[in-house]
């Protein structure tokens, strides 16, 4: 059995994927039942469902899917048997689905071994992550009818937090001298990050005068953390600079 890649999120477990099936056996046979190690109430005068999902019918065009509106990068898929019968999926194919129209055959329609018993968790781990807002499971073969639990694992998301503005020398800290000359100016997130962000900076606006027709000057992120960093303005020899305005952008990944 594969084992699960670390840091990786399950789906069904944690409601992130709707599901439907092609059929179910009845209201207490739904994909409900179907998350992995999924066990009903076992209370006297308490049915709470089957612990599995079972389809209606036994035939190869039996189904069941978890999809949704966010592309997520699928990196495993673990199946069990049904738990309170004799049931279980032998072999299945897996089609996905980029957009929730057009759907695919995975690896030219590859075979999975499924399971051989009503509880041990056979897990397959995708040489290559499947980039897809939907995953289906068909079965193939099956030990006296078509019941299963599953799971589909994720990386996790990946967010961007960004933060921008703009700063300028402010004064005419470097509009005098000669030789190497800096100007610091810090500047505070208006929300801090919860890790260190990277920080990128263009030039919007320079007010100087040039030394032999050359305008020399350097601006220079410097000292970063969650909470704010510095910007360097530098010029050299004989370059007058009486402001320099910059935007930032902070993206924390």
């Amino acid at each position: 059995m594969s084992t699960i890649p670390a840091g990786s999120v399950a789906c069904l477990f944690n409601a992130l994927l709707n599901m439907r099936s092609s059929t179910d056996h009845n209201a207490d046979h739904g994909v409900k039942n179907s998350l992995l190690n999924f066990t009903n109430s076992k209370e006297t005068g308490r049915f709470d469902g089957s612990e599995s999902w079972s389809a209606s019918i036994n035939d190869d065009k039996q189904f069941i899917v978890a999809g949704s509106l966010v592309v997520s990068d699928f990196v495993a898929i673990s199946t069990q048997g049904r738990g309170d019968f004799d049931q279980w999926v032998t072999s299945y194919k897996i089609t996905y689905s980029y957009d929730n129209v057009t759907w695919q055959n995975y690896n030219n329609g590859q075979v999975f071994k499924g399971n051989t018993d009503r509880n041990t968790v056979v897990t397959h781990v995708f040489p290559q992550p499947i980039r897809a807002r939907s995953i289906c499971i068909t079965p193939v073969t099956w030990n006296a009818h078509i019941s299963l639990r599953w799971e589909l694992y994720i990386k996790p998301a990946v967010s961007n937090f960004v933060q921008i503005g703009h700063v300028s020398i402010g004064d005419r800290t470097l509009n005098t001298g000669n030789g190497v000359r800096e100007a610091v100016r810090h500047v505070d997130f208006d929300r801090p990050f919860g890790k260190v962000p990277k920080v990128a900076l263009g030039t919007t606006h320079v007010d100087g005068t040039t030394d032999n027709n050359q305008l020399r000057y350097r601006v220079d992120v410097a000292n970063v953390t969650a909470t704010g960093f510095d910007i360097k303005f530098v010029t050299w020899v004989n370059n007058i600079i009486y402001d320099i305005t910059v935007d930032y952008v902070a993206v924390e990944h």
